[in-house]
């Protein structure tokens, strides 16, 4: 064990988690999100909800930002020249020939490239497939290029050469070059971002890295030097988009691990709670204040894919595969153009907020729907925050006026939307990857995913809901558990036979040189307590442009090829309902490193017997169209009995909407386990 602290910033909110392993206290916070200054809102919520003692005697402090997501989102990354190969320099424009979403809009017209083409530089240079050298790197071209780039303004470079992941010497040398004729600034090369071909996709993923570096550089070290003002010593960690966790200085030199690093450390804790509680399917709904996250876990582990996607940008890197819709606490209720009722995407975000939060905000949100609706009780939210639902009342009247309905039917409207949209979302990890979400447990958390938790469980037919202890800030809770985790992977177009196997295990030597390697450049020896090795091979069918990554559980040169075809059929036709007879090929041979921290113990907390007495109040209750009477009741004062809805249940991190029709029970962990009814009746 370990003392440790937790920070998640989100778009409306940022929260924090301690653990104390001298007593096994856990300690939440919660404040307004400073989105100009975040680091300075870290640091003031520790400093407003720990003792500097505490702070000294943290082993870990554990972190989960959007910053590097912000900067992509908002086109405001560093000035990036990129240098490519001779004839390629459009390749982030010619992009795929898919256009996903998009196939069918005539007027689609995809956003302009990181990196416009004036900063694009040709290199006579090149490199072939197999490795060989065909055009050696002509050095004069690099030195010509930087001074049209120094006269652009670039303040940092990204090399992507042809064929660089197969033989890496050209990039290398041109960055040599560079720094030889005075180039301080950054420089991202191709080969260290990704060993996989795809040149689009490598390129891309180039070019992230080097746009978000100044501002993830930026940020992380400020933000540690305050800390260390402040008084800590520990190690500085952050969530990788892939699971797990990185110290801060390997995030530095690979920022674009860290671009999903927000969402991530929920959808992980939500797998360990779920094999906890025998759930082999559940899903995962993380509503924040500006967006709904959710994610699949089977068998209590999130699905991680290989390459994710910020927008139309591509990113060759380890993704749990959470997906994301703007739509939250602070979505932001409007009427469109064919005068129908909207909600989101377009968030009221931290400032000014919500109109009943009292800072200014006007127009209304989910948060003042349900305020309006008495789903938030007596308006008494985390933070010591008192809702000013008379504004709220005012802001849902206006947008009713303009429709002609009340206040009440444009407020359920706009929760029901909200719910919809979120459904929506789960159902593409769920209906369209083969699932039955019917089947598994809604793991609701967020600042306001507890609030909707039934809503949205009634619009896809779930019977089962998990509200995690401290669900508001559950995703910071999470960041205590994620181990240090490196990954590195390698293309190998090979057949899977024998010698294919072999060819992927001498591969998969370098990956764990290359890993070790990086271990030492933090400063860490690699040999903490409960260090694992995880090996994946990337398989297709031979000439399949799509592929899947099988696990290799005991890599070794003389493993059966035969076996591994054969788990490589059986999830194919899970995933597509069918196998092919045609020969199988290996792809890519990937290998993650994996550190334990030491293990919370998170403990089981005692009922308070203390706890405020029950209170009554009118609320809309969804399931039966009209106002009804709740009980009002803090969470403390529930016990393993099930209590039977209309409830509202009060934490300090958020507030659980129990509609009529469901019950709710404390179970292990102290998660409350909601369930409707029917269910209950058949245990």
């Amino acid at each position: 064990m370990a003392t440790r602290i937790g920070v998640d910033i989100g778009g409306t909110f940022t929260d924090l988690v301690f653990y104390d392993e001298h007593d096994g206290a856990m300690r939440v916070a919660k404040r307004p999100t400073t989105p100009k200054a975040p680091d300075v809102g870290v640091v003031e919520i520790i400093a407003e909800a720990l003792a500097d003692d505490a702070v000294a005697r943290a082993a870990y402090f554990l972190h989960g930002t959007t910053v590097g997501l912000n900067a992509l989102l908002e086109r405001k990354g560093a000035c990036v020249g990129l240098m490519t190969t001779k004839g390629f320099r459009d390749v982030l424009e010619l992009r795929r020939g898919t256009r996903g979403e998009a196939m069918y809009d005539l007027h689609h017209q995809p956003r302009p490239p990181l990196v416009p083409r004036r900063l694009r530089m040709e290199i006579d240079e090149r490199i072939l497939a197999d490795g060989t050298i065909e055009q050696p790197l002509d050095a004069d071209d690099v030195a010509r290029t930087l001074e049209r780039l120094r006269a652009e303004g670039a303040e940092a470079i990204a090399i992507s050469f042809l064929n660089a992941y197969a033989h890496p010497a050209h990039e290398v040398e041109a960055e040599q070059a560079l720094r030889r004729l005075g180039f301080e600034g950054p420089i991202t090369l191709s080969h260290r971002v990704s060993r996989e071909m795809r040149e689009f996709e490598r390129t891309a993923t180039t070019v992230v890295d080097a746009y978000v570096r100044p501002a993830v550089s930026g940020y992380l070290r400020r933000l540690d030097d305050r800390m260390r003002d402040d008084g800590f010593g520990g190690e500085s960690l952050i969530t990788r988009s892939g699971g797990g966790s990185m110290s801060f200085a390997e995030a530095e030199a690979r920022p674009f691990e860290t671009v999903m690093s927000g969402p991530v450390a929920g959808a992980v804790a939500a797998g360990d709670l779920a094999r906890e509680l025998g759930f082999a399917r559940a899903i995962t709904a993380d509503v924040g204040g500006t967006s709904f996250d959710t994610c699949l876990l089977v068998d209590g582990r999130p699905r991680v894919r290989y390459e994710g996607a910020v927008g139309d940008l591509p990113l060759q890197t380890a993704w749990v595969d959470v997906r994301s819709i703007g739509s939250g606490g602070g979505s932001i209720a409007h009427v469109d153009d064919s005068a129908l009722l909207r909600v989101g995407p377009a968030s009221s975000g931290a400032v000014p907020g919500p109109v009943c939060y009292g800072r200014g905000g006007t127009r209304p949100t989910t948060t003042d729907a349900a305020a309006v609706l008495g789903m938030l009780g007596f308006g008494e939210l985390a933070g010591g925050l008192r809702l000013d639902i008379p504004a709220a009342r005012r802001a849902i009247d206006k947008l009713a006026a303009g429709l002609g309905l009340s206040g009440d039917e444009v407020a359920s409207g706009v929760i029901t939307i909200a719910g919809a949209a979120m459904a929506g979302a789960v159902r593409s990890v769920t209906i369209e990857q083969g699932e039955d979400q019917r089947e598994a447990a809604l793991i609701s958390f967020g600042g306001a995913g507890p609030m909707l938790a039934t809503i949205i469980a009634s619009e896809l037919d779930m019977t089962s809901i998990v509200i995690p202890r401290h669900a508001g800030n559950f995703s910071a809770w999470g960041l205590l558990g994620q181990d240090v985790t490196r990954t590195a992977s390698a293309s190998l177009i090979h057949p899977l036979d024998a010698a294919g196997v072999a060819a992927a295990h001498a591969t998969l030597g370098g990956l764990r040189r290359e890993l070790d390697e990086r271990v030492a450049a933090s400063g860490g020896s690699g040999d903490r307590d409960g260090t694992s090795f995880d090996v994946a091979l990337e398989l297709r069918y031979l000439r399949q442009l799509h592929s899947l990554t099988v696990p290799w559980p005991q890599p070794s040169p003389d493993s059966a090829a035969a076996s591994l075809a054969e788990a490589f059929a059986a999830q194919y036709e899970t995933t597509f309902g069918h196998a092919l007879e045609a020969p199988v090929e290996i792809v890519a041979v990937r290998a993650t490193l994996r550190e334990a921290l030491p293990e919370v113990d998170w403990g089981t907390p005692v009922r308070d017997v203390r706890a405020a007495p029950d209170r009554t109040c009118d609320a809309y209750s969804f399931s039966r169209g009209e106002r009804v009477e709740f009980v009002v009741r803090d969470r403390a004062a529930l016990d393993e009995q099930p209590t039977a809805g209309p409830l509202i249940v009060l934490e300090p991190t958020t507030t659980t909407y129990v509609d009529a029709g469901w019950t709710v029970r404390v179970g292990p962990r102290g998660a409350l386990l909601i369930a409707t009814e029917e269910d209950h009746d058949d245990r």
